[in-house]
């Protein structure tokens, strides 16, 4: 299990969303590893194997809602920060509730949430 250094997972079941999120993280010297999920399913296994930091999660999987992941974290306790970024604005407060650091609009906010990706403190 990989425990140190800055890994990313990137939870998008959007093909382009999904690269141009990776393409703008792999820009970060900061980020030790980095993995892409199109799956809820997939993003859940993958915790049992990696020791992520950061997580950029959608909602809306072909799988399930990407809520169900931050109810995961939060059942388990564990210290997770989930930028959710999704379409569903509606859903905000509900994925602050469960433990979201931040929320971004999938429609606006792209360059506000690759800026906070950046940020040496989201680590």
């Amino acid at each position: 299990m990989e425990k140190s250094g800055n890994n990313v997972l990137v939870v998008e079941d959007h093909p382009l969303i999904g690269k141009s999120i990776v393409d703008a993280i792999h820009t970060i010297n900061s980020v030790k590893s980095l993995q892409l999920t199109t799956s809820l399913h997939e993003a859940i296994s993958l915790l049992g194997v990696n020791d992520f930091n950061l997580i950029i999660l959608d909602l809306s999987l072909p799988d399930g809602n990407g809520l169900e992941l931050l109810k995961l974290l939060k059942e388990r306790k564990e210290k997770k920060k989930v930028l959710v970024f999704s379409t569903n604005t509606d859903l905000k407060n509900v994925c602050l509730k469960f433990g979201a650091y931040a929320f971004f609009d999938k429609a606006n906010d792209f360059d506000k949430l690759i800026e906070t990706i950046k940020d040496k403190n989201i680590f």
